[in-house]
């Protein structure tokens, strides 16, 4: 059967017909028979609060187990105050279609680290902050503009929390956007070996259960 996710569990959130670039951070934040209440969803990259109307039509991702990630879509149904606002959404159990996916590797939870990235076309290192993880990549964000570029190769060096493990992997440049301070740089992992990878996977799950514990 079908796993719900706990309030406080963390949610993966998109609108229907954007990529996954285009993602969004949510929280459970409460659940009843027919409804799922979510926070607010963040922006990935720019931590933007989405822009929220009615009928608008959600993919939503939660991670059920190490290994499975559940997906289903939703239409925005309204806000509640419970007591800060949340968005309701349809019940997993009562969309119609909850998916079961392996996707371990896109499921993104926060990291709040500092992170040296150097560039290999420039060979400069820049130290930056975190802003999260999954077992296929991580965005970072810098104080000041930096010369990275899209498509750039970077080697990362950061270590994470609850495990201590150093983790040293080549990355790619996906994404740059440039904030008011400085700029916001995703990454996807290149060549990562499956070990390595096991390991950010630990992190993201020690992560999810910290925050459903708060």
């Amino acid at each position: 059967m079908p796993m719900i996710p706990p309030i406080g569990a963390p949610l993966r959130v998109r609108v229907v017909g954007e990529t996954s670039e285009h993602s969004y951070k949510s929280r459970v934040a409460d659940l009843d028979q027919d409804f799922l209440y979510a926070d607010v969803p963040v922006h990935q990259g720019t931590g933007r609060e989405m822009d929220v109307h009615v009928d608008t039509t959600l993919v939503i991702e939660y991670a059920a187990s190490e290994n499975d990630v559940y997906q289903y879509a939703s239409k925005i149904l309204g806000l509640s105050y419970i007591p800060t606002p949340a968005v309701r959404l349809v019940h997993p159990l009562k969309c119609g279609e909850l998916v079961r996916i392996q996707r371990r590797e896109y499921f993104r939870v926060s990291l709040d680290a500092q992170v040296a990235v150097t560039c290999l076309r420039t060979g400069q290192t820049h130290v930056a902050q975190a802003v999260d993880i999954s077992g296929g990549g991580l965005a970072v964000r810098t104080r000041e503009a930096v010369d990275i570029q899209y498509r750039d190769r970077t080697l990362v060096d950061v270590t994470l929390p609850y495990t201590s493990y150093r983790l040293h992997v080549a990355c790619q440049v996906v994404r740059v956007e440039a904030e008011s301070i400085g700029q916001t740089i995703s990454m996807q992992f290149v060549d990562i070996p499956e070990r390595v990878r096991d390991q950010v996977v630990r992190y993201t799950f020690l992560r999810q259960r910290a925050l459903r514990s708060r």
